[in-house]
């Protein structure tokens, strides 16, 4: 099983983080365009991708108001509507592909490995053979498909269409 997490950018612009994680293997990327994106999914050809980014744009959706305990935004923000319009644009591109919404964030609060640096949440996944990872994009990428993996281990739930790990109780 390969699990692709993409962290995305609201502009093309910005940067977009993208890893992979197979077995104990993690390898990432930082892209920009819609076509790199696009053509890197489609040849590493992933089972799950986990995107951190709304796929609706529903802007009275109960999921913003449930994971806003973890800090996630309100579409009602332009600049969360930009994102969740980017990525339908992009997710419309993509068949026969298992795509799903993730809030890296609430994933690494939810497991206790948050840190406000990002590159010292990487110590979480030692387990792992890590990459060089470049900024902060790229860690919540990780993030996301590491959440892709629990999902297809029947570890997460879904609250009003995202994925996230069950809440430790």
């Amino acid at each position: 099983m390969k699990f692709c997490g993409v962290d995305l950018a609201a502009k093309e612009k910005n940067i977009t983080g993208m890893a992979i994680i197979k077995k104990q293997s993690i390898r990432v990327w930082s892209l920009h365009t819609d076509g790199e994106i696009i053509e890197k999914i489609m040849k590493e050809k992933p089972d799950i991708i986990a995107i951190d980014a709304p796929l609706t744009t529903d802007v009275n959706r109960y999921a913003d108001k449930y994971l806003r305990k973890y800090g996630a935004l309100s579409l009602k923000i332009p600049a969360m509507m930009a994102l969740a319009k980017r990525a339908l644009r992009i997710v419309s591109q993509l068949q026969r592909i298992k795509i799903i919404e993730v809030f890296p964030t609430a994933t690494a609060k939810i497991l206790g490995f948050y840190r406000k640096n990002k590159i010292e949440m990487l110590s979480f996944f030692s387990s792992f053979s890590l990459p060089n990872v470049k900024n902060e994009h790229e860690v919540d990428a990780i993030i996301a498909a590491y959440t892709a993996y629990l999902y297809w281990k029947g570890e997460t739930e879904m609250i009003d269409g995202v994925v996230i790990p069950r809440e430790i109780i």
